[in-house]
């Protein structure tokens, strides 16, 4: 009996022993997960945010391609400048209008205005230098909502939000001016065909 008593009795510490190992050994296992899923996560981030920064530098947003068009229905494309005959009053009026509704120095190259007769499209490009940004205007945009703004470091003041919405306010003229203007589609296909 005295040998069932101690059997029991060793069971019984043999537990308890294992059970209290076990419970100590956890708490330092969990913290060394957390601090390897931390320092990756860390690393991973730092990675990401490097490479993102290096394909900015690459990219100069503001000079990139006439922006976003990619179609073959926008490879070839004619310019009305000032002095284009027939057109250059429709570039002047848009500048002028574009400028009074922005009320910023608004910078347009002469080429700044495209037609692009394949896809019976008109795209203005502009920038603002005061706000580092560049802009576009599609007439014919698939989404209807053909204004894109690319900025480099812009800051969200209240000022600069409302230039932003003042850029979008110059394209809903724009546009609307182009489809008042309801013929000059049609004038540009019957020129640009000629050539």
């Amino acid at each position: 009996m005295a040998t069932d008593f101690t059997k029991k009795m060793l069971q019984t510490i043999r537990e308890n022993s294992e059970r209290t190992r076990k419970q100590n050994v956890k708490p330092l296992i969990i913290e060394n997960e957390k601090t390897v899923k931390e320092e990756t996560f860390f690393e991973k981030s730092k990675s990401i945010m490097e490479a993102i920064e290096e394909d900015i530098q690459k990219k100069n947003f503001l000079n990139e391609e006439k922006h976003n068009i990619n179609d073959e229905s926008h490879e070839k494309s004619f310019p009305i400048t000032k002095k284009t005959p027939q057109f250059g009053d429709v570039r002047t009026s848009q500048e002028e209008a574009i400028l009074k509704t922005v009320g910023e120095q608004i910078k347009l190259d002469d080429e700044s205005l495209l037609y692009y007769p394949d896809a019976e499209d008109i795209v203005l490009n502009g920038e603002l230098p005061s706000l580092n940004t560049s802009f576009q205007f599609r007439y014919n945009d698939p989404s209807g909502q053909g204004v894109y703004i690319w900025a480099s470091g812009l800051q969200l003041t209240e000022e600069n939000s409302r230039t932003l919405g003042k850029i979008r306010d110059a394209f809903l003229n724009w546009k609307q001016g182009l489809v008042q203007d309801g013929d000059l589609m049609d004038k540009l296909k019957k020129v640009t065909s000629k050539k």
